[in-house]
């Protein structure tokens, strides 16, 4: 770049002896400079490739000075509007399948989290409490009529009953697919906000990949490959065939990784004081408001063993988040606890989908009666 240009142009007029490690200094800068520009102008190109092949399958509302996108279908029945929250940072399509499956017989909502799938960035730092009301805004923006039925998995739960707690007139039920409770980030043994920050930097690191068109960069390795998550990736992409490529394209951007790197810092050491108190869903703040709280009926030790703790803090980790697991059975007066069938996982969203449609549509039918 022109750092190595100046360099260059120093090393010609250089009178000292080094002046030959000088020039081949400054030749080096500007071809590393050279292909991060090139790498740049090929993620720009390929974006606006990937976009034209795939364009956003639903609606861009704006929701305050940037636009997120939602994918609303189904007339409906008397029931009401489910809203699908996929775990992690995901974009929407993580749980189509889903969607795909209940909008013959009620009306159901996708909607990309700022920074991911159609979405615009948004403003950072990304924050589960800002994006409760952007959700917000955007159901309202686009015409969708509560209340809702929130289904959020994983870290999609904490999204669901952040919204549950801001705009109870707008929740109808929240139905929590083995939801990630706060505890389990400030206080697991381990497995807490030192594996998030762990996931941040990684997050980082592949965004800024992503910048220079580097794609596929991982960090953040287990301690060794893992099979089973293997065959599980492989089931969860066999189930989102009609949208995969969608969802690699989308995932392309440096932006997708950006905003889960940011929203995984909400738990960090530095931040939590500051972010916990608008974030956390206390005891009985949700009233008497119907949530189901489904988890597997199997020990949590499934998913600290890719960690390669030792045995003894493994124990320790997997007791612990057995029992948050179950924390938001106390956020309110109606709260219920269900099983999944044996043999399933954390993901069994995609394990056993069948299992949640029946869930789900007979929560409409509750909660809609």
């Amino acid at each position: 770049g022109l750092v190595g240009v100046f360099l260059l142009k120093w090393a010609q007029k250089s009178k000292s002896p080094h002046r030959g490690l000088g020039k081949l200094f400054a030749w080096i800068v500007c071809g590393a400079g050279g292909l991060l520009v090139v790498g740049a102008l090929v993620q720009v190109v390929t974006l606006g490739y990937l976009r034209s092949q795939h364009p956003p399958s639903g609606e861009l509302i704006d929701v305050g000075g940037y636009r997120m996108h939602i994918l609303a279908e189904g007339e409906g029945g008397p029931g009401p509007t489910v809203v699908w929250i996929p775990g992690a940072h995901e974009q929407g399509l993580a749980l189509y399948h889903l969607h795909a499956a209940v909008r013959g017989e009620v009306r159901s909502v996708l909607f990309d989290r700022p920074g991911t799938g159609w979405s615009d960035p948004g403003g950072f730092p990304r924050r589960t409490a800002t994006e409760a009301r952007e959700l917000a805004r955007l159901l309202e923006r686009s015409g969708e009529q509560g209340p809702f039925i929130l289904v959020g998995h994983s870290y999609g739960g904490l999204l669901a009953t952040n919204f549950a707690r801001r705009h109870p007139e707008q929740t109808a039920a929240v139905v929590l697919l083995d939801a990630s409770p706060p505890d389990a980030f400030i206080y697991a043994p381990v497995y807490g906000s030192g594996a998030l920050a762990e996931l941040a930097r990684a997050a980082d690191r592949e965004g800024l990949a992503k910048v220079f068109g580097v794609w596929g960069l991982r960090g953040g390795a287990m301690a060794e490959p893992d099979s089973g998550l293997e065959e599980l990736l492989q089931r969860r992409d066999s189930l989102l065939a009609d949208v995969g490529e969608a969802m690699s394209a989308n995932r392309r951007r440096a932006a997708t990784s950006f905003a889960a790197a940011s929203i995984f810092r909400e738990f960090g050491a530095g931040e939590v004081t500051e972010t916990a108190p608008d974030l956390v869903v206390y005891d009985g703040e949700l009233g008497d408001l119907p949530v189901y709280v489904v988890i597997p009926d199997e020990s949590a030790a499934g998913i600290v063993e890719p960690l390669g703790l030792g045995e003894a803090a493994a124990a320790r980790a997997a007791n612990f988040l057995d029992r948050a697991r179950v924390r938001y059975l106390d956020v309110s007066s109606d709260a219920r606890l269900i099983h999944t069938p044996s043999g399933t996982g954390h993901n069994f969203p995609y394990e056993v989908p069948e299992f949640v449609v029946e869930l789900v549509l007979g929560v409409v039918a509750e909660v809609g009666g």
